[in-house]
This record gives structure tokens, C-alpha cells and sequence, in this order.
């Protein structure tokens, strides 16, 4: 009976479902960001908001009073100088929460934290283990295992001359994304980077997101829309245009 108990626990835990919702900048949509209130407060009740990519406040202040419309749960903002508190307490402060979501700002800075702290195995095991995840721009941007940094010469079709390094990897290692995608013309950037690496592209544009479900299926929610660059070989890809409520499969190139 033991052993089958224990048999019982491994799997229970082992397929947590997992929610990711990545937004591309800009305004974000009031229907996703009560989608992710939803799914912060099942289980724990209490959304902790990241605001390490940022050298202000303001955003994760914004970000707490949009969330606060659509839930009373408890809301926190993680200390703004994360090396200004006890390792431990952030730690617990993390482990607590239910709902993380990372603001804006500068992917790479947000990076050089969690890797300074040693903090991308407990994200990424919050995650694997059911924690409601969100982003915006670089929240967003930092997401995949390969991120872009956001240096790298833009007036060509050419992914070896755009700049990329380790993400956190929340989403699987064939993914990489871009945010603020058409109100930045960011095509050549993300179309060069699928040709040269092969990796899925997914484009996030201003004002919408997408809705990441088990890193399988994927959802639009917002007003503009996310681009899909599917990669055929070296010189040849499929590009789609997804739209709000419309949905696609992330699970493979």
C-alpha cells in the first residue's frame, strides 16, 4: 500500500497542470489580466509581482491595481533591491505564491538577478508544479530557454547578427518569442532568428498576450494580434496571423 501511495503522489504531482500568459507591452488587456487572476487563486491565494527588469517601481505598482480589480487576494510587490533582504525570506516569499508575474523593463538585467540569486531553478519549479506565470515585454521576452537580448542589427534578414542568450526556459527549448512586435517592426529581428536557428517564432504585438496552456496549446487575448513564424528550412517559413480567442498548437515546431 505504501509503495502504490507512493507511486500515486509521483504522478499527482509530476502533471501540475501549468499556465503561462505572456503580454507583449503596451496596454494590457483587462480580459487578460483577470484570466490570470483566475488562475493565480486556485489553490494559494496570493499573486507576487516581480519587478526586477525595471528601474522603476511605478510599473509593478500599476500592474498590482489592475490585478486588484479582478481579485481581494493578497498582492505583493518582491523588494525593488531584491539583495536588500535575506535570501531565505525572499525565497519563502516566493514559495508562497500562487501567481508570479514580471513587468517590464530589460530582459537582460532581469536575468543577471536570478541568475546572481540563483533563483531560475525555484521559478522554474514553481512552474512545473501548477504556479500561475505572467509577463510583460521583458517579463515576457525572458520567458523562452533562448532570449533575445534586444541588441543586434535590425536592418537585415540575418538571426547571426541578432544578439541572444540564456532565458529562464519556462517554455519549451523550440520556442523563442518577441514582444512589441508590429508597433516596433520587429519582423526582420524574430524572421531572421527562426531562419538561422530554427526555432518556432511567436511574435506577441503591443496590447495582446497569449495564453500558454501545459506548453501545448496556446490562445490569443487582446485587441492586436501575435505572429507565428514556423521554420521550413534555412531560406524558407510559414508565417500566420492569429487574432483574439484564437488558438494554435505550441507543442512542436
Amino acid at each position: 500500500m505504501k509503495t502504490l501511495f507512493l507511486i500515486l503522489f509521483s504522478i499527482s504531482t509530476s502533471f501540475a497542470d501549468t499556465s503561462l500568459l505572456l503580454i507583449g507591452g503596451g496596454k494590457r488587456p483587462a480580459e487578460a489580466m483577470a484570466k490570470f487572476a483566475e488562475l493565480s487563486t486556485q489553490g494559494q491565494t496570493r499573486i507576487l509581482i516581480i519587478p526586477w527588469a525595471s528601474e522603476s517601481i511605478e510599473g509593478a505598482q500599476n500592474i498590482k491595481t489592475e490585478l486588484a480589480a479582478f481579485t481581494s487576494a493578497p498582492i505583493e510587490i518582491a523588494p525593488y533591491a531584491p539583495d536588500s533582504v535575506s535570501l531565505s525570506v525572499l525565497i519563502a516569499s516566493i514559495n508562497k505564491s500562487s501567481g508570479i508575474f514580471f513587468t517590464g523593463g530589460d530582459q537582460n538585467k532581469l536575468m543577471d538577478v536570478l541568475l546572481s540569486l540563483n533563483l531560475t531553478e525555484i521559478f522554474r519549479n514553481k512552474y512545473v508544479k501548477g504556479t500561475a506565470f505572467g509577463g510583460t515585454s521583458a517579463g515576457t521576452a525572458f520567458m523562452t530557454e533562448t532570449m533575445i537580448t534586444g541588441q543586434g542589427d535590425l536592418t537585415v534578414l540575418n538571426g547571426s547578427q541578432i544578439q541572444r542568450t540564456r532565458g529562464l526556459g519556462l517554455l519549451p527549448p523550440h520556442i523563442i518569442v518577441d514582444q512589441h512586435f508590429i508597433v516596433r517592426s520587429r519582423f526582420n529581428r524574430l524572421a531572421g532568428v527562426v531562419l538561422t536557428t530554427g526555432l518556432l517564432g511567436i511574435g506577441i504585438d503591443e496590447g495582446t498576450s497569449l495564453l500558454i496552456h501545459n506548453n501545448k496549446t496556446a490562445k490569443v487575448i487582446g485587441p492586436t494580434q501575435v505572429l507565428l513564424f514556423r521554420p521550413l528550412n534555412s531560406k524558407k517559413l510559414s508565417l500566420e496571423v492569429m487574432e483574439n480567442n484564437e488558438g494554435f498548437d505550441i507543442s512542436s515546431r
